[in-house]
């Protein structure tokens, strides 16, 4: 009995996930450059933990919102749209 010829994916695999984690760790670090600036806009440094508790809040929010529509249309299509929505704003934030 010979066994099917299975071909791995697991290099590609690996390097979705490296580059969905490397995209988190540049929005952590600019978003914790940046928390100083947005509170003292909205009114003083007092309010640094209002803002970093709203980012948090809707990162937590966004975060099942996408796992619900990755187990409704696969991770594979929402993964791209996540991309796609992180490069999109880069460009216009920059």
């Amino acid at each position: 009995m010979t066994s099917p010829s299975r071909t791995t994916r697991r290099p590609l695999v690996i390097a979705s996930i490296m580059a969905s984690m490397a995209m988190v760790a540049i929005e952590a670090t600019i978003v914790s450059t940046v928390m100083p600036q947005i509170a003292s806009e909205l009114g003083g440094l007092h309010l640094y933990s209002w803002v970093f508790a709203s980012f948090l809040l809707a990162q937590t929010a966004m975060t099942v919102v996408f796992g619900k529509l990755s187990d409704l249309y696969g991770r594979k299509p929402i993964m791209f749209v996540g991309i796609a929505v992180f490069v999109i704003g880069s460009v216009l934030a920059g």
